[in-house]
């Protein structure tokens, strides 16, 4: 072994065990990395909105800032879901307010791609003061079109 690839030389010195524990935390280390780039979500593990259409269709929210706060802009990870709970895929639109003050949102938030799992990133969420909110699903799934209406308080 040359003085260039200490690594080599530990590995090829290194006892079963050595080796072993190594090897492990290479493949640990490789799944993270594949992790953060394959659209794993920084989010929560339980949705903090969900919403059903009349034909049963479940929309879950889940967010990368959990609990939802006041003028924070943030990411949300939405999941659309058949009556078994299997993924759908689905064009939606994205539009909401405050129907007791009779503004809508104050960003534009945009789907910004479809993740590994099937999920769908919604970046540029912000709410910017306490009270009832109301977001407004569209979605066109196999050519039918579904809508979802999700209020909630902050």
């Amino acid at each position: 072994m040359t003085a260039e690839s200490p690594i080599m030389y530990n590995l090829q010195s290194a006892s079963p065990r050595q080796f072993i524990r190594v090897t492990c935390q290479l493949l640990l280390a490789s799944w993270l990395v594949l992790a953060q780039f394959s659209g794993a979500s920084g989010a929560a593990a339980t949705p903090v909105l969900t919403g059903t259409t009349a034909t049963g269709i479940r929309i879950e929210i889940y967010s990368d800032l959990d609990p939802l706060l006041i003028n924070q802009i943030h990411t949300w990870y939405i999941r659309v879901l058949d009556a078994n709970g299997a993924p759908l895929q689905a064009q939606m639109s994205i539009s909401g307010g405050m129907p007791e003050h009779d503004h809508g949102m104050p960003t534009a938030p945009q789907i910004t791609r479809q993740l590994d799992n099937g999920d769908y990133q919604l970046e540029g969420m912000r709410f910017h003061m306490p009270g009832l909110w109301q977001l407004l699903f569209e979605l066109t799934i196999n050519g039918a079109q579904e809508t979802a209406v999700i209020d909630f308080r902050l």
